[in-house]
């Protein structure tokens, strides 16, 4: 996965597309901090990486909603299209809470929390947090 985003990296910059190159840098700069602080670097770790830089471009489009600057908010928009290039495909709903009570239901811990620990391990990276939250949730509500 690194050297792919490197080998982009060099074809964004040939191809002079800024935004591009901007969100892959951000991802290896980001990936280059964990290896700073002895964080061992594997496909999952990175795949932490990714939702991260997802949720901060997310957290700066609703900043820039309320101070109504629509030039950064595609700005944003555009870079969280690059990197979800890199992510797995999103499961669906159906697939999702299948996972979640599978995993719900192999656990002996009932609590949220293990429930959430179970479920982020079964769905492996392809849903976000958010989505496995709600799912949980949905899952230990009708247990």
């Amino acid at each position: 996965m690194i050297e792919k985003l490197k080998e982009d990296l060099k074809t964004y910059m040939r191809a002079k597309d800024m935004i591009s190159l901007n969100a892959v840098r951000g991802i290896l700069n980001e990936i280059n901090i964990r290896e700073m602080k002895n964080i061992k670097i594997n496909d999952e770790e990175i795949l932490k990486v990714l939702r991260s830089e997802i949720k901060k471009r997310k957290e700066s489009i609703e900043n820039f909603e309320k101070a109504a600057r629509q030039d950064l908010i595609d700005k944003e928009q555009k870079e969280i299209k690059v990197i979800e290039q890199y992510l797995p495909a999103e499961m669906s709903e159906e697939a999702l809470l299948e996972k979640v009570k599978e995993a719900v239901g192999a656990s002996a811990d009932k609590s949220f929390g293990a429930a959430m620990k179970a479920a982020i391990t079964a769905v492996n990276g392809q849903a976000d947090g958010k989505r496995i939250s709600a799912a949980v949730k949905k899952v230990l509500e009708n247990s």
